[in-house]
């Protein structure tokens, strides 16, 4: 999934998943998903936020360059972890 060049189905193809709004299921809805890996697009208002989010909190926080590095590149290890469309700040 990491090396994926996610291509979306078309809208015919489209899955009928659950759907959740301000954390309350609000039944099913179409979804789009990934014709190569099978990934199914997050359409849900829960959006991860990109590695600059993380890092500026940290140096915020008072944490150095040095001590931010590793941390960063544990971040980069979760699969997908900068990827918005697949990922949901919930599921880091």
């Amino acid at each position: 999934m990491a090396n994926c060049k996610h291509v979306c189905c078309g809208i015919a193809e489209k899955v009928w998943l659950p759907y959740e709004f301000e954390g309350r299921s609000r039944g099913l809805k179409p979804h789009l998903y990934c014709i190569h890996c099978g990934v199914v697009k997050n359409i849900s208002h829960d959006k991860t936020k990109r590695m600059g989010y993380y890092t500026n909190i940290l140096a915020r926080l008072g944490i150095t360059k040095v001590q931010i590095r590793p941390i960063a590149k544990e971040l980069e290890r979760i699969q997908d972890f900068d990827n918005v469309k697949h990922m949901t700040e919930r599921s880091i």
